[in-house]
């Protein structure tokens, strides 16, 4: 459980430092607060940031759930979450790269978020549904 925990630490980390780059970015563009609006890179840094944050909202339960369900039906579901996880996270950080290079180029970073976070929910699912057979 501790690989499973480190990733959802790890995550959150990468979430702040998203967070971060926005406050960078509103000063270099001369957006201030509350505007969310007013220069197209700084809404690309704001995106990324509010995406992370959506995205997390579904990954952390996926990865808690599937590594507890997996392991209760005898499956690694630790190890398989803890690579899922990473993954997640380097797609996080391919995402917000590339669209804040250009927007029409995120797809790579956005599959390898909600692909892992899709497969630890389906997952969680089946291993609870075999748990019950």
């Amino acid at each position: 459980m501790s690989l499973v925990i480190l990733i959802i630490v790890l995550a959150v980390i990468e979430y702040l430092v998203f967070s971060f780059q926005v406050g960078m970015a509103r000063g270099k563009y001369g957006v201030k607060a509350p505007a969310i609006t007013g220069n197209p890179v700084f809404e690309r840094y704001f995106r990324v940031q509010q995406n992370t944050l959506e995205q997390l909202v579904a990954f952390v339960p996926a990865i808690l759930a599937f590594s507890w369900s997996a392991e209760n039906i005898g499956w690694p579901g630790y190890y398989i979450a803890a690579g899922l996880g990473t993954v997640w996270l380097i797609g996080r950080f391919i995402y917000a790269l590339s669209y804040v290079k250009d927007p029409a180029s995120r797809g790579l970073g956005f599959g390898m978020t909600f692909g892992p976070t899709f497969f630890m929910l389906a997952g969680s699912l089946v291993c609870i549904l075999m748990s019950l057979v």
